[in-house]
């Protein structure tokens, strides 16, 4: 009897001091900020306008160049929830940008008018953690990443005018691998590289990310550092090529 209750106690000590569902559980919040400076060229297909002389353009490809562009916005937020050494991290990001700089039709540069795009860049993925210790993670992560885009345009030339909109939905696998580090207490470092597009909508797409870190507690963390997205695809209404790089600052809070 008094080793049964023995055995009882310890068992009953045991599931106190570790409940199995609170270590096991981990989730992780991280809004930040990401001001993206967009580069690269996208083309609309264009519909024909009237011109002077009653004329119109021949070859309605309305292209521009991001170079001196305008950033209307980016807002970017992460989740993240293990069991173990399973998880299920995913990302999202709106943007919208302008330019009327470096806008052609065909051949012919623009007197006036202007290009807007605006989408949703969003990946979700699972992940198995390959490496854990107290002061260090990697992981190895695969899953899906998705692009919204849309272009709108207006252009006028010496000999007519022409408009177009367009819009896609890119569905695309990934693979990426994230790690992280701690020295000391508080000063750390974390990373993240995917690569994507094969056998999917877009030729290519890639994106690296990388970080420094200071811990005030074990829920709140500080980042700051450096994030490039690319993404390269053709369309019958929407040609995209271009990339965001840009500094990025937020805060990660873990339960």
């Amino acid at each position: 009897m008094l080793r049964a209750i023995g055995l009882l106690l310890a068992i009953l000590s045991a599931a106190t001091a570790r409940p199995a569902s609170a270590q096991e559980w981990e989730v992780n919040l991280t809004p930040y900020v990401w001001l993206a400076f967009p580069k690269g060229d996208v083309t609309v297909i264009g519909n024909r306008g009237g011109g002077g002389g009653g004329g119109g353009i021949d070859f309605p490809r309305i292209n521009a160049e991001f170079e001196d562009v305008k950033l209307s916005g980016v807002f970017t937020g992460s989740a993240d929830v293990a069991y173990g050494r399973f998880g299920l991290f995913g990302d999202i990001s709106y943007y919208e940008i302008k330019t009327d700089n470096d806008i052609t039709v065909g051949s012919l540069p623009a007197i006036d008018g202007g290009l807007k795009v605006s989408g949703t860049k969003a990946m979700l993925m699972g992940y198995w953690r390959a490496y854990d210790s107290e002061t260090s993670r990697i992981d190895l992560m695969a899953g899906a990443h998705y692009l919204r885009a849309k272009g709108t345009a207006t252009v006028v030339t010496r000999i007519g005018s022409a408009a177009g909109s367009a819009k896609r939905d890119l569905w695309d696998p990934i693979i990426g691998v994230r790690g992280e580090t701690r020295f000391g207490e508080h000063f750390g470092v974390k990373g993240l590289a995917t690569y994507g597009g094969f056998s999917g909508d877009s030729d290519e797409l890639y994106e690296l990310q990388g970080y420094l870190t200071w811990r005030f507690n074990p829920t709140i963390t500080a980042q700051a550092g450096y994030r490039y997205y690319s993404a390269e695809w053709e369309g019958n209404f929407l040609d995209y090529d271009a990339s965001f790089s840009g500094p990025l600052v937020g805060l990660n809070f873990r339960f």
